[in-house]
């Protein structure tokens, strides 16, 4: 039921909260998806803050807010930056503020506090270099991520959902096979605009050094994962929502207070007189 749920289900159910004598005072904060709802909710703990999931993705997101901010000054939303970062291009919806970096996911990961705790559990053995291991997970994805960055740009209709990393991606050397893994999309994709070549890839990410803003999150979490099931026992089951729900458990209230988000979540309490995290 829920992927039937559109903006207006959540423009109703805000109003209606706000008709409330209790609802009136909530700061209201939209945010993409529950595992995105379940992290803010943790970071953006004011007495009065709700983190409310808007279903359908950033375009729902963006009408959902720009519906209700005409409405109240007690709302904002926090959607990913994706490709934004790399295209040197500005959220235009007023309200709507970006991650750092490509994605809540990528935030998280790229916290060594965090990082470091996850390495230390799940792969003891290269918690002293988690820093080099952590860079050559994100380099092993640069194409992939390049796949995406490409599609995004030009509105490819590559599908991306439910891709399966074993396909094409080695996870004990953290290494990407390009003619499968192109492969593995396309077959998906019944609507593509057009093929690709290895070479248009390689090309468009040779001089980005930024793979926090290049790379997707849930395709750091999967490969993350995999890596863990082939050198760990006892985690034939283990999911890269396991990796996900325990970099969310890792990154701690200081972590987000470094980001450039928390920031300007700071800067908009100032200029509203709102309080949307709690007073030390």
């Amino acid at each position: 039921m829920q992927r039937y749920l559109s903006e207006i289900d959540t423009v109703g159910e805000i109003r209606q909260a706000r008709r409330h004598p209790i609802g009136k005072n909530y700061l209201w904060v939209l945010v993409e998806g529950e595992t995105d709802q379940k992290l803010y909710a943790k970071l953006i703990d004011g007495n009065n803050t709700k983190i409310e999931m808007v279903h359908g993705g950033v375009e729902n997101l963006r009408k959902t807010l720009s519906i209700l901010i005409l409405e109240t000054n007690q709302i904002l939303g926090i959607r990913d930056a994706d490709f934004l970062h790399l295209d040197n291009k500005q959220e235009t919806t007023n309200g709507l503020f970006l991650t750092d970096v490509h994605d809540a996911e990528m935030m998280l990961s790229s916290c060594d506090t965090a990082f470091e705790s996850i390495v230390a559990e799940y792969l003891s053995l290269k918690r002293a270099r988690f820093i080099d291991f952590r860079r050559e997970l994100l380099a092993s994805l640069v194409f992939l991520g390049g796949i995406r960055w490409l599609n995004n740009i030009e509105d490819l209709k590559l599908n991306f959902s439910g891709i399966d990393l074993d396909k094409f991606y080695d996870s004990i050397e953290l290494t990407l096979n390009k003619i499968m893994c192109i492969q593995e999309i396309e077959a998906r994709s019944p609507n593509k605009k057009r093929s690709l070549q290895p070479d248009e890839i390689d090309l468009k990410i040779a001089d980005i050094s930024d793979h926090y803003n290049l790379c997707n999150g849930h395709d750091f979490e999967k490969a993350f994962a995999h890596h863990v099931k082939n050198h760990t026992a006892g985690t034939k089951n283990f999911k890269d929502t396991d990796i996900g729900k325990a970099l969310r458990i890792a990154y701690r209230k200081e972590d987000f207070a470094t980001t450039n988000l928390y920031n300007l979540l700071k800067d908009w309490e100032i200029k509203t007189g709102q309080l949307l995290f709690s007073v030390p």
